[in-house]
């Protein structure tokens, strides 16, 4: 089974108040920084080719910023939901640009049951960068973390929507570090129901992160 990894690095959101976001240079080159220090070196060991989703507004800027990365190529996309699709013997992996994934969510997703036609968790690490602390968390729906089969497009819909639109296994086990930082909308005190519990901060090795 052959994996891909898609990510909406820049594109307008949903919410008028930041929809302009994604062609402002100063807050391209936060995600630039954040993209380089967390999803870079988690992602650059597992051999997989990664698609970054950008508008037409900063899609030439961020190319330019990613040339480096052999692995990385950038594609257009103007509106929050769109994305793309893949050949039918893919799964395609979606991850936020600024979090980081496990080394075993590849092996995890071939291990799983082969009917399905999404993999998602709803178990996940949040690292707070302002207190330097590592928590662990469950969702009642699956996190933003879900590989989808190839022919299935996997920013069609919300994560939390997941389950109601696709027949979708659950893989147990924290595969997502997500990164919670000043600009990014997990800065919300979660709900109660996440029952959060403190892990040591060297389960940042998992990801690839020192």
């Amino acid at each position: 089974m052959r994996h891909l990894i898609a990510s909406r690095f820049s594109v307008p959101r949903l919410d008028p108040a930041s929809a302009s976001r994604h062609a402002d240079p100063e807050w391209l080159e936060t995600r630039l920084q954040l993209f380089r220090r967390f999803f870079v070196p988690s992602v650059a060991r597992l051999d997989v080719p990664v698609v970054l989703l950008c508008s037409s507004a900063s899609a030439e800027r961020v190319a330019a910023a990613v040339r480096d990365l052999e692995w990385a190529t950038v594609q257009i996309q103007d509106s929050w939901y769109g994305g793309l699709t893949a050949s039918a013997e893919q799964r395609i992996t979606r991850l936020d640009s600024d979090d980081a994934l496990r080394q075993d969510w590849f092996r995890a997703l071939d291990d799983a049951p082969p009917a399905f036609d999404v993999y998602c968790t709803r178990d996940f690490l949040r690292l707070d960068l302002a207190r330097a602390r590592l928590f662990a968390y469950r969702r009642r729906e699956p996190c933003s973390l879900a590989a989808f089969r190839g022919d299935l497009n996997p920013f069609a819909h919300d994560h939390a929507q997941i389950a109601r639109h696709y027949r979708s296994h659950e893989i147990s086990g924290p595969y997502l570090l997500q990164v919670v930082h000043g600009g990014n909308l997990s800065s919300r005190r979660p709900g109660w129901w996440r029952l959060p519990r403190r892990v040591p901060l060297d389960r940042r090795r998992e990801f690839g992160l020192a």
